[in-house]
């Protein structure tokens, strides 16, 4: 993710999830220079599904870790594990979340 990427999400999104395009999204600030970017999907009992959430740090602005119980089987990977599909889950999340309000 690029600064400008990242500035425009802050001014974007929220701790709030907001439902867009059939799905919610949320932006949550961690502790110690962290955050986190979620794609939430409605299961069908009324349960959450991340699909995915990203943990990513603020000042480098490089994943962590990915989290995708959607997917099969469920992908809970940290950036050292492997970090090319954690970096690609991320590209991906963060053009989610620009796409949803046409922030390109």
């Amino acid at each position: 993710m690029r600064k400008e990427q990242w500035q425009k999400i802050k001014e974007n999104y929220s701790e709030e999830r907001e439902f867009l395009d059939g799905v919610f999204y949320r932006l949550r600030l961690l502790p110690q220079h962290k955050a986190e970017l979620a794609i939430i999907h409605a299961g069908p009992c009324g349960e959450t599904i991340h699909a995915p959430k990203i943990t990513f740090d603020t000042q480098t602005l490089q994943p962590l870790s990915a989290f995708d119980s959607l997917a099969t089987p469920t992908i809970n990977l940290s950036y050292d594990e492997a970090p090319d599909k954690v970096v690609e889950l991320f590209d991906l999340t963060v053009a989610k979340f620009l796409q949803a309000k046409n922030l390109r």
